[in-house]
């Protein structure tokens, strides 16, 4: 037990490292990433639907039709539930740190398929964006990230740099 607290008592006096500023750059991406894909959804529904739903013969800029709205915004809440069940069960099979890791790994991969989003005609392209959508988040989310990137720093990061960043 001694030689455990020896241990920790080494990490809390260690001097500040190239690593622990890497650290501290992957936290502050994770919490970036889950504000900007919570946030910036809203105002990307009003560009969609000037793109895809556009109407030459209206004067007015037309909008996404409610249903789509509904789909495309909803598909946060429905993702929450089930990736906070998945990943926190994952996350304690595998450990948190190789969690956190896939799941920087999936944002980037779903973030491009979203973009990258296709179909033949408007509601196509909309339900595969709120397919990709659905995975992005799946992993991504407010609860899980807090719970994991909290771990990570108390894992990693020497004491003065980790009230610093968990103030």
């Amino acid at each position: 037990m001694t030689n455990q607290l020896g241990v920790l008592n080494a990490l809390d006096i260690g001097k500040t490292q190239w690593y622990h500023f890497t650290a501290i750059v992957i936290a502050g991406m994770g919490f970036f990433t889950d504000a900007y894909d919570l946030f910036s959804i809203s105002f990307i529904t009003k560009l969609l639907g000037r793109i895809y739903y556009f109407d030459a013969l209206s004067e007015k800029p037309r909008t996404l039709p409610p249903r789509i709205v509904a789909a495309v915004n909803g598909m946060a809440f429905c993702r929450t539930l089930a990736g906070q069940l998945f990943f926190g069960w994952l996350g304690d099979k595998l450990g948190r740190k190789r969690v956190y890791g896939l799941t920087l790994m999936l944002m980037v991969i779903f973030s491009i398929a979203s973009g990258l989003s296709f179909g033949k005609s408007p509601d196509g392209v909309m339900a595969t964006l709120c397919f990709f959508r659905f995975w992005l988040g799946f992993h991504m989310l407010q609860s899980l990230q807090f719970i994991l990137l909290h771990n990570f720093i108390d894992n990693y990061l020497i004491l003065s740099l980790r009230t610093l960043i968990c103030r």
